[in-house]
């Protein structure tokens, strides 16, 4: 066999510049194993020491300020379940509630109403509007009565009518009378407003009046989530970590994010490459995996971040507090533990870094993060879901069908215009998702009214109308895919911002659209060069 006669092996052919290149790479090898062998060595167990330290301190902090946040609503809250038990809360005293209430929630900027509601049915409820105060008294029947106030006292005008609500469904009520101490406050998982049509979270006490036996009264201050998720953006948690808040399962609430330094407030980011790829969503992941630990240091990709979470109520039923964030962020912290190891590789670090200069420069060019949902059904439809309960934004759109007329059940020109306007919107703004078969309520209804025969004529009439509408070199920016979602066929389109202006192409005329908040508006010319210039 040809591997048996060492004697006959060929000459070394390789020229002095090959061979010192061999040898230069084989040295650095040896050197970087070295390196790496004294790292784990020396270093391994005081890098998780210091780092489960860092983590700590850093996950207190951010616990104690949001904790700040949530404090006054639970505060005024106690102090209102006092008031109950002592009688001076009454369903029936409208003009009594509102005079009691109005001051509280004008020192509670955040909070966006207040309900009390007894186990009867009975409900009041208190909010702001531009102009003064809203009220509500319902009574079980579902006869409501609503009122605008000026001020405490100060009546403006009433009106009557019927109302299908029972405070008793509400997971605020239900939720404040399952805890097991009376004089903790109850916070809700996110939901849906029933009034307001938002998503937040809401605050609630119960207690009984005196003399009412068998009765019992719940006290809630809601919270938007808008509010909440901002709030958690102003906390800083290194260089480039993050807090988030994400509930027993593991759905992740998307902080807002800054996409410029001009503009530093946009709310939550919908972007694929940080829906898809985000630190936060691998540090709920890695989490779960570890099996929900508590104050306990994760590590994920590769070691190269670290995230703590911990609880905010119930471990199982509540929200937990996380951070994430990259080990670079709080290596200043221990450098003092790595003196030796620098010492001895100071040499293999300067090689190492030529290297990962040299790998970085060629590789770099290689890796873009191509958009897309994700590629496992499950998943798909457990995004899209969370995607629909944060609602419309400026980066998140819902259209009910792709070109039916739901009110006609016929295919209407105008149908298929009113999406195509987002589409270019998200290209000349900062991209989004639009989701199509989910309605304006947030209700998946599938594309089944469109009576496609099958998907690919479905996307095939997608890519028609973009490249009649809007061209054919913008379908680069656009990820089309159709997937089931509870049961029914929705489609979901990711479209990154575009490198140029994109025109939608209608009646003749070209229109040139940008996202503002949840919707898309067309710019006249004079504001289309005025938008052009500074983007």
């Amino acid at each position: 066999m040809w591997f048996f006669n060492l004697q006959r092996r060929k000459p070394d052919r390789l020229g002095p510049r090959k061979r010192l290149l061999r040898d230069l790479l084989l040295l650095l090898t040896l050197t970087i194993g070295s390196l790496l062998v004294a790292v784990f060595i020396a270093g391994e167990t005081l890098r998780d020491q210091l780092a489960q330290e860092q983590l700590q301190g850093l996950a207190q902090k951010t616990s104690e300020d949001l904790t700040g946040f949530l404090q006054n609503p639970e505060n005024n809250l106690r102090i209102a379940q006092g008031w109950g038990k002592g009688g001076d809360l009454d369903l029936g005293d409208t003009a009594g509630l509102v005079n009691r209430f109005i001051p509280v929630l004008e020192n509670l900027a955040k909070v966006s109403a207040l309900v009390l509601a007894d186990s009867k049915g009975h409900s009041f409820y208190l909010t702001r509007e531009e102009s003064g105060w809203l009220s509500r008294q319902l009574d079980e029947q579902g006869n409501a009565v609503w009122q605008r106030w000026s001020g405490p006292g100060m009546p403006i005008e009433e009106r009557r009518g019927q109302e299908s609500y029972d405070p008793r469904s509400r997971p605020w009520f239900k939720g404040a009378l399952e805890t097991e101490d009376a004089s903790a406050v109850f916070w809700t998982h996110p939901y849906l407003f029933f009034t307001e049509r938002t998503a937040g979270i809401t605050g609630a006490v119960r207690f009984q009046r005196p003399g009412e036996p068998g009765r019992d009264y719940v006290l809630g201050m809601d919270l938007p989530l808008r509010d909440i998720l901002h709030a958690l953006s102003q906390l800083r948690v290194g260089e480039r970590g993050a807090a988030f808040i994400t509930e027993a399962n593991g759905a992740v609430l998307l902080p807002p994010v800054a996409t410029d330094d001009e503009d530093p407030s946009l709310l939550a980011s919908l972007s694929p490459e940080q829906l898809d790829v985000g630190p936060v969503f691998d540090a709920a992941k890695a989490w779960l995996d570890a099996g929900r630990p508590a104050h306990q240091p994760i590590t994920f990709r590769s070691g190269t971040w670290w995230a703590w979470l911990q609880p905010l109520g119930d471990p199982d039923k509540g929200l937990w507090l996380g951070i994430t964030i990259p080990e670079w962020d709080f290596l200043g912290a221990l450098k003092n533990g790595w003196i030796l190891v620098i010492t001895v590789g100071v040499l293999a670090l300067i090689a190492g870094l030529i290297v990962t200069l040299l790998l970085t420069r060629h590789y770099g060019r290689q890796f873009k993060a191509l958009p897309s949902l994700t590629d496992h059904p499950a998943e798909f439809e457990e995004r899209v879901l969370m995607l629909i309960r944060y609602g419309e934004s400026p980066n998140l759109e819902f259209k009910s069908t792709l070109r039916t007329n739901l009110k006609t059940g016929k295919t209407g020109k105008e149908i298929e215009l009113a999406w195509l306007k987002s589409v270019v919107g998200f290209l000349n703004t900062d991209g989004g998702i639009l989701l199509i078969g989910v309605n304006d309520e947030g209700e998946v209804i599938g594309i089944a009214a469109d009576q496609f025969e099958n998907d690919d004529k479905c996307l095939l009439h997608f890519k028609n109308l973009i490249n009649q509408h809007i061209g054919a070199e913008f379908n680069k920016y656009l990820h089309a895919e159709i997937r089931p979602v509870s049961g029914k066929t929705v489609v979901a389109v990711v479209c990154e911002k575009a490198r140029e202006p994109a025109f939608l192409l209608a009646g003749g005329n070209e229109e040139f659209h940008i996202r503002s908040g949840p919707s898309s508006i067309k710019l006249t010319p004079r504001q289309m060069l005025q938008y052009l210039s500074v983007h």
